[in-house]
């Protein structure tokens, strides 16, 4: 059965529990910016580097940085454009974008997709020297994330970006539970209505080829027999669509899920007063190798849409208890769910996280503490949108403490900036 990895603010939690127990237009067709596919030559565009060095304030406080500035700034207007949120022995990261901030920043991919090393082959953070020139809007603002989050470069888990070198979306056809009762683990529909949902595709409107249109078919499990679906246009900003009614809806409606261009929520917590919640059931067979990455020949057969409808139809299983599933919370790139399971080392990107002595030991630490991850890395815009940083976490040190986890950590961050036009 799958399980889902608890966001990165969880971590006082878990560590309480473990030592008790142990593009706006992303997405091409035609209507995307692109530019050459050649990789990028000359002297880099990121020429200033700033140093970020701190320690770890109490739960619940915030730092910022301006990266142009080279300085800690206050964590208010478009200025700043990193933020660290301390959860008292771990932190979370957001930009000042979106839910996060008023600025005009974001973040392309994040520290679980590019490493340090390939981010020092980029000579400009608009071209990706593998793949071209991208469009500025693939820097993702902060928003309410949840079951539709992914670790990918555009951060979803229904789609994948770019698997032909043509900037175009693919379905993945992943199987979600929505439920509208999530304080029950019941999919069959006693407990309230239960959904199963499959995003089919991205590109609609009168030629077909329009992006921003999602499509998606669904049951009613209480029904699983009677297929229904959808495409939405979601091109220029939320639709808010209810699923028991097949229809779209206002804000202030009955609604389960809304679609902004590739971007989704669910009607709870971050997004809503309802008690909607996901889960990711099914990930159907051949889409994803080994090693996780995407199996072109799946993601480009023609038959991928009647190939995975049994998939939807078919049995499925819920979460085996209900704080499983999964409601809407503030997000950010720069903060995805970690990776890993007790009692090993769980890698929460920029640091990884040591429960146990046995796991600490060969990274020469002692149980319950943090070693920062240097290759795991990010590109980030500025909040005043006009200027980028790559960005690396070099190290987190303790002081000198009995326990030695709880002594004041401080944590040092490298930027390499890419000033804005003219500076």
């Amino acid at each position: 059965m799958p399980t889902h990895a608890p966001r990165l603010r969880s971590l006082p939690w878990l560590l309480t529990t473990l030592a008790a127990a142990a593009l706006t237009a992303c997405g091409g067709g035609s209507s995307d910016p692109s530019g050459s596919t050649n990789p990028p030559g000359g002297a880099s565009k990121f020429t200033q580097k700033a140093s970020w060095s701190f320690t770890l304030p109490p739960a619940g406080q915030a730092l910022c940085y301006d990266f142009d500035a080279k300085a800690g700034v206050n964590c208010s207007g478009t200025t700043w454009d990193v933020k660290l949120v301390s959860g008292g022995r771990s932190a979370e990261l957001f930009t000042n974008s979106g839910a996060s901030g008023s600025g005009a920043g974001g973040a392309f991919g994040g520290p679980l997709v590019h490493t340090w090393a390939e981010l020092q082959k980029w000579n400009d953070a608009l071209i990706d020297p593998s793949a071209g020139a991208i469009p500025a809007t693939l820097y993702a603002p902060d928003a309410a994330r949840g079951v539709f989050a992914g670790s990918n470069t555009i951060q979803s888990a229904a789609f994948e970006y770019d698997l032909n070198g043509n900037y175009l979306l693919h379905p993945n056809f992943k199987v979600f539970l929505i439920t509208s009762n999530s304080a029950s683990t019941d999919i069959s529909g006693a407990a309230g209505p239960v959904f199963a949902l499959q995003l089919t595709g991205y590109y609609g409107g009168a030629t077909g080829t329009v992006s921003g249109w999602p499509s998606l078919r669904w049951v009613n499990l209480a029904n699983p027999g009677n297929v229904r679906s959808a495409s939405v246009d979601a091109s220029k900003g939320w639709v808010y669509f209810d699923l028991a009614s097949a229809s779209s809806t206002s804000e202030t409606g009955n609604w389960h899920i809304a679609f902004n261009r590739y971007n989704i929520k669910l009607n709870s917590g971050a997004s809503g007063s309802a008690n909607v919640a996901g889960y990711l059931a099914k990930t159907p067979a051949g889409f994803y190798g080994a090693d996780g990455k995407p199996v072109l020949g799946k993601f480009n057969a023609s038959t991928s849409l009647a190939d995975t409808l049994a998939d939807l139809t078919g049995p499925l299983s819920g979460p085996r208890t209900s704080s499983a599933w999964v409601k809407d919370a503030i997000g950010s790139p720069l903060s995805p769910a970690f990776t890993g399971s007790y009692p090993n080392a769980l890698n929460f990107s920029w640091y990884s996280y040591y429960p146990t002595d046995a796991a600490a030991a060969p990274a020469g630490l002692v149980q319950h503490q943090l070693k920062a991850n240097p290759q795991a890395a990010a590109l980030v815009k500025s909040g005043e949108g006009n200027s980028y940083a790559r960005m690396h976490l070099a190290s987190i040190t303790y002081a000198p403490a009995t326990p030695a986890y709880v002594g004041a950590q401080t944590w040092t961050f490298e930027f390499e900036v890419q000033p804005a036009a003219g500076r």
